[in-house]
C-alpha cells in the first residue's frame, strides 16, 4: 500500500510541474480535425477569388455656329459699271457622342504569402497563367490580407484585398490571330 501512495504522490508532483502549455505552442500550426487549415505565415497559400467589373459612360454634346455678312457698294466714277455686291453667310455644325465601356473579370487565383506587415497583415502575390492554342491569357494579384477575412475555406474575395493590384493581359478579343496568312494579306492589299 506504502507503494501506491508514492506511486501516486510521485504522479502528483510531476503534473504539477509539467507546463500547462506544454503540449502546445501558438507558434505552431495546430489545427483541429473540424476546420481547414488557413494561411497564417510566410509561404502559405492562399485562394483569391476575383470577382472584379467596371463600368464606364461618357456623353458629349457640342453646338457651333457662326455668321458672315459683308456688303461692297456701286463702284463709283470709272468703276461705276460694276454693280452692287454683298455676300450672307452662316454655318452652323452640332455635334454628339457617347461612349461606353464595361469589363468584367471572374478568377480564382491562388496566392503565396510573402510577408507580413507589422499590423499582421498577410502580404499576398500571385500569378496565374493560361495558354491554349497560342492564346496566352495572365492575371496577376498582389495586396494585403486581414487574417480575419480569409473564409474556412481558405479563400478571400478579392474586394477584401487592401491595396490590391490585378492585372489581365490576354490576346485581343477582336484580333485573335497574332498571324496573318500571305493570301489574306494579299486581299487586304488589293481590296
Amino acid at each position: 500500500m506504502r507503494r501506491y501512495l508514492l506511486l501516486l504522490a510521485f504522479c502528483l508532483l510531476m503534473t504539477t510541474l509539467a507546463r500547462a502549455d506544454s503540449l502546445y505552442s501558438p507558434s505552431s500550426r495546430f489545427t483541429t480535425l473540424f476546420s481547414d487549415r488557413k494561411a497564417v505565415g510566410v509561404g502559405d497559400i492562399l485562394h483569391i477569388l476575383v470577382t472584379e467589373s467596371a463600368e464606364a459612360s461618357q456623353n458629349m454634346a457640342d453646338t457651333t455656329s457662326a455668321s458672315t455678312d459683308a456688303k461692297v457698294g456701286p463702284g463709283t466714277g470709272a468703276l461705276g459699271f460694276l454693280p452692287l455686291w454683298g455676300y450672307t453667310g452662316a454655318i452652323s455644325s452640332q455635334a454628339k457622342g457617347t461612349t461606353s465601356r464595361s469589363q468584367s473579370l471572374v478568377a480564382r487565383v491562388a496566392v503565396t504569402v510573402v510577408g507580413l506587415s507589422p499590423a499582421g497583415n498577410l502580404i499576398v502575390e500571385g500569378e496565374r497563367t493560361v495558354s491554349v492554342h497560342k492564346d496566352h491569357q495572365a492575371i496577376k494579384i498582389s495586396g494585403e490580407v486581414r487574417p480575419q477575412d480569409i473564409g474556412p475555406d481558405n479563400t478571400v474575395p478579392s474586394y477584401k484585398v487592401a491595396n490590391a493590384s490585378i492585372s489581365y493581359s490576354g490576346s485581343d478579343p477582336l484580333h485573335p490571330g497574332s498571324k496573318v496568312g500571305i493570301i489574306t494579306r494579299v486581299l487586304h492589299w488589293l481590296f
